[in-house]
């Protein structure tokens, strides 16, 4: 199974594009999304609606292109509430999930908003 592709922002601030600036320039055009998650699409069921509210407010770091996803995760999750959820739904459910970050690993990759400080880095003007 290949190795899952590393995030820009992370591949940046570990200098990987110093040290091979054609991978950079291969991820140049990478879009780049600022807006927000925004209010629950109309044609949602009321459950699914309330959860999008739900989830939105505790993923701070949900954008725009998160949508899609989120679409599903809460017709999932609204699913599993009311209890006619089976285990594979369970398991594409806890999918979505992860890669919405709502997971403690995914969320240890997300850069959220009021996230932890960087250290100061004593070697920095050496990079």
């Amino acid at each position: 199974m290949a190795r899952p592709r590393k995030p820009t922002a992370t591949l940046e601030l570990k200098g990987a594009f110093k040290k091979d600036p054609a991978r950079g320039k291969a991820r140049a055009n990478e879009p780049k999304v600022d807006a927000p998650v925004g209010a629950p699409p109309n044609c949602m069921p009321q459950e699914a609606s309330t959860l999008w509210n739900e989830l939105a407010t505790h993923g701070t770091w949900l954008t725009g292109a998160d949508r899609l996803l989120l679409e599903i995760a809460c017709r999932l999750f609204a699913d599993f509430r009311s209890g006619i959820l089976d285990g594979g739904g369970i398991s594409k459910l806890i999918t979505a999930l992860s890669k919405l970050g709502f997971s403690p690993t995914d969320r240890s990759k997300v850069g959220a908003p009021g996230g932890k400080e960087p250290e100061d880095d004593p070697f920095a003007e050496f990079k």
